[in-house]
C-alpha cells in the first residue's frame, strides 16, 4: 500500500506541476497575443497618421510646383525688364504690367514648410530628411522669386535670369525622392 500511496502522490504532484506549467504558458501566450494585438493597432494608427502627413506634404509640394510653374514667365518678364534697365534700355512692360507680374509671384505662396515639419515630426529619419530636402528646395525657389519681386521694386539687385528656372527644376527631384522614400517606408513591414 505504501507503494501505491507513493505512486499516487508522485502522480498528483506531477499533474499539479504540469497544470501550473501549462497555466503559466497559457497566461504568457495570452499576454503576448494581447500585447501583439495592442501594438498592431498602434502601428496601424501610426502608419495611418504618417500616410496622412506624407500625403499632405505631397499635395502642398505639387500645388507649390504648379503655382510657381505658372509664375516663372512673370518672373522672366521682370528679370528681362531689370536687365534691360541695367543696360540703359527701356522696359518692354508697363508699370501696371510689372505690378501684375509681382502680384502673380506673391500669390505663389510656399505651403510646403508647415507640411514638411509635420513629416519631420512623424518620421522616420530617412523620410524626415527627404521632407527637409523638399522644404529646402521650395524655400530656395521662394527666396529667388521674392528677390525678383523685390528687385523690380528697387530693393535688391536682380538675380541671374536662369536662376528661377534652375531652382524650379530642383524642386521636382526633391518631390520625387520624398515620394519614393515615403512609399518604401509605408510599404515596409
Amino acid at each position: 500500500m505504501r507503494n501505491e500511496l507513493a505512486i499516487a502522490l508522485i502522480g498528483a504532484g506531477s499533474a499539479l506541476t504540469g497544470a501550473v506549467i501549462a497555466g503559466t504558458a497559457a497566461v504568457v501566450a495570452a499576454s503576448k497575443t494581447a500585447r501583439s494585438a495592442y501594438l498592431g493597432s498602434l502601428d496601424s494608427l501610426r502608419r495611418t497618421a504618417q500616410r496622412e502627413v506624407y500625403a499632405e506634404l505631397l499635395r502642398a509640394a505639387h500645388a507649390y510646383e504648379a503655382g510657381t510653374g505658372a509664375v516663372l514667365e512673370s518672373a522672366g518678364f521682370l528679370l528681362e525688364g531689370l536687365l534691360s534697365e541695367q543696360e540703359g534700355l527701356p522696359r518692354r512692360h508697363s508699370s501696371s504690367e510689372r505690378s501684375a507680374f509681382r502680384r502673380a509671384i506673391s500669390s505663389a505662396a510656399d505651403p510646403v514648410a508647415a507640411a514638411a515639419r509635420q513629416v519631420e515630426l512623424e518620421g522616420p529619419s530617412r523620410v524626415a530628411a527627404a521632407a527637409r530636402n523638399v522644404r529646402a528646395a521650395a524655400q530656395q525657389l521662394s527666396t529667388t522669386l521674392n528677390s525678383i519681386e523685390d528687385a523690380d521694386e528697387g530693393f535688391r539687385p536682380a538675380t541671374s535670369a536662369d536662376l528661377p528656372r534652375e531652382h524650379f527644376e530642383l524642386l521636382k527631384p526633391a518631390i520625387s525622392t520624398f515620394t519614393e522614400t515615403a512609399r518604401k517606408h509605408l510599404n515596409h513591414r
